[in-house]
């Protein structure tokens, strides 16, 4: 931290009070009380980071395993001066949230869309039941559908010699719980896969 950064987080820090405790990406917000009071309200945390708020996950007293697969729903539509403090409630309304993960842009503005992931898959399934074409805001609706995990991982420049089961093998070395692996010719260098 330069000394510029440290005279400005004072300044803001005094300017605000006891803004110390308010996480990044939230202060400055601005809608920063309202979100605060969600906070507050519900005990969630929330912190901002590579490009996503994140409110949440776990819930405040969880104890379980990570929601499983297909407990997550994709959130479209969003509009842009939207935030947690009017999706947390408009959500919640359908089941206990997990985590909500909503995309930002850097000029503090959501990018329009979101992740909600539930405790359990049938509030998932409501959420997409009961709340596609949702009206946020007069003449604005959301889509709300099914997120598709992407378990999938891009590796390329592999010599075109390996053959997919000395790619499996090499990656079995280094991680668990690799279940394929599909090899594509590269466009751009007919020597590489």
């Amino acid at each position: 931290m330069t000394a510029e950064d440290s005279t400005a987080a004072m300044s803001s820090d005094s300017a605000a009070g006891s803004s110390a405790k308010v996480p990044e990406g939230v202060a400055g917000a601005p809608n920063e009380a309202a979100l605060l009071a969600l906070m507050e309200r519900t005990g969630y945390s929330m912190v901002q980071e590579n490009g996503q708020r994140k409110y949440g996950g776990p819930p405040p007293g969880w104890e379980g395993p990570h929601p499983q697969r297909g407990c997550e729903v994709f959130v479209g539509k969003i509009p842009r001066d939207v935030y947690e403090d009017e999706l947390v409630p408009v959500f919640e309304a359908v089941g206990r949230i997990y985590e909500l993960r909503l995309m930002m842009d850097f000029d503090g503005k959501n990018r329009g869309y979101a992740f909600v992931m539930y405790c359990h898959k049938h509030e998932a399934k409501r959420a997409v039941r009961e709340l596609n074409n949702y009206e946020i805001r007069p003449g604005r609706l959301l889509g709300v559908c099914c997120s598709v995990d992407n378990c999938r991982l891009f590796i390329g420049g592999i010599p075109k010699m390996k053959k997919r089961e000395e790619i499996l093998e090499e990656i079995a070395k280094v991680t668990e719980g690799v279940l394929d692996v599909i090899v594509y010719a590269s466009a751009a260098d007919k020597m590489k896969n």
